[in-house]
């Protein structure tokens, strides 16, 4: 088995291979039945359209998501990084009493060590700049949110997401609560 590994990561590696058809990815074929139901397959069907897949995955990724404008944009060489919001999703309504709101961000590339990110709550900071890239908000009030993350290259932003819309609901207080069950 590790002969086998070790021959694979030779092949991958060796120069000009890297980008050979042979590691193109295959096509992918749509047709739509006569119950109209949409099929998606590896092997033609005699209705199918090709799906054409033009655009690698990096660079749908970073098509994606938000990018800081040219004049915010990191000064080192190299791609520029953009960030977007994983969780919760934009229009997302949460319940939860207690206010609870958990925040995921990913990152088209690995943050530098001086790079930090920074979550903006309804367009404050909401914290310090950190290098995690998840927060855990409590006692928020019931309502409508905005959620935007920015990254910082020494306290410059450098790259935005994309501002979303989350729907925080919680009980009121107002509404009596059912007496808590006690075992007998």
């Amino acid at each position: 088995m590790k002969k086998a590994t070790y021959l694979l990561l030779a092949i991958c590696l060796l120069p000009g291979l890297t980008n050979s058809s042979w590691l193109q990815a295959a096509p992918i074929y749509t047709w739509e039945d006569d119950r109209g139901v949409t099929h998606f397959s590896d092997r033609p069907d005699p209705n199918a359209n090709i799906i054409e897949l033009t655009a690698p995955l990096a660079t749908e990724f970073q098509s994606n998501t938000a990018s800081a404008p040219a004049d915010m944009q990191d000064n080192q060489p190299g791609p520029s990084i953009s960030i977007r919001l994983l969780s919760p999703h934009d229009q997302q309504t949460l319940r939860d009493n207690q206010g609870i709101i958990d925040i995921a961000a990913t990152t088209s590339h690995k943050l530098a060590p001086h790079h930090t990110v920074q979550l903006l709550l309804d367009g404050e900071s909401s914290g310090p700049p950190q290098s995690r890239l998840n927060w855990h908000l409590s006692n928020i009030d019931r309502g409508s949110h905005t959620l935007q993350v920015q990254i910082l290259n020494s306290g410059k932003v450098i790259a935005l997401s994309e501002v979303i819309t989350v729907y925080l609901h919680r009980a009121s207080r107002l509404q009596p609560q059912s007496p808590a069950v006690t075992p007998k």
